[in-house]
């Protein structure tokens, strides 16, 4: 649908480019943004991943995405990619796909942060604190590992932003978007 039937329904109806767009995720659709620029990267020469899980084919992540979408409403994991050792879990890591970016060229905006509350959560729900907090630490050492993998490989087109606190909620990601819209509008009208 994002690489074939949306395009070209975009292209018709809006006069949309079916090349050279953009791709943002946030939390578990940073990955699939990186993932899609990977393996077409033509149709989007910039992806960005926000508190993005960037290594699900590792195992402490899978057991994560396994609790995390029992507890989302009793969803089955293997769904998604096959068993954990499914081939495809591989496929769809972009730890594991770091130097396609890289080769790629692709331009990468990737932001995460270890947890913990700033001036952006003076409002915030109390009662979502702890989650935001949990979330964003355990997402934090994907965006490291794709990182290494990333610069291992020659990358050299990204902008890693790793603050020293910030949680998994909309708050920092409105202040990330802001932030990187310049890079993007650059990048897909260059």
């Amino acid at each position: 649908f994002l690489t074939t039937e949306l395009p070209e329904s975009l292209a018709t109806t809006r006069q949309v480019s079916r090349t050279g767009n953009g791709v943002v995720g946030l939390s578990m659709s940073g990955g699939a943004a990186l993932i899609l620029a990977a393996y077409h990267p033509q149709q989007f020469i910039y992806a960005a991943s926000l508190s993005g899980f960037l290594n699900p084919s590792a195992v402490l992540m899978q057991q994560a995405i396994r609790v995390a979408m029992i507890d989302a409403g009793g969803y089955n994991v293997d769904n998604m990619w096959g068993a954990p050792w499914d081939p495809a879990w591989k496929r769809n890591d972009p730890v594991k796909q770091a130097a396609t970016l890289a080769r790629n060229g692709t331009r990468l905006w990737i932001y995460c942060a270890p947890g913990g509350q700033t001036d952006l959560d003076e409002n915030a729900d109390p009662n979502q604190s702890f989650n935001a907090t949990s979330l964003e630490s355990l997402a934090i050492g994907s965006n490291k590992r794709f990182q290494a993998a990333y610069l291992a490989a020659g990358g050299q087109n990204a902008t890693f932003d790793f603050p020293p606190a910030g949680n998994h909620s909309w708050a920092y990601w409105g202040q990330q978007l802001q932030a990187m819209k310049p890079d993007l509008i650059a990048t897909v009208n260059g």
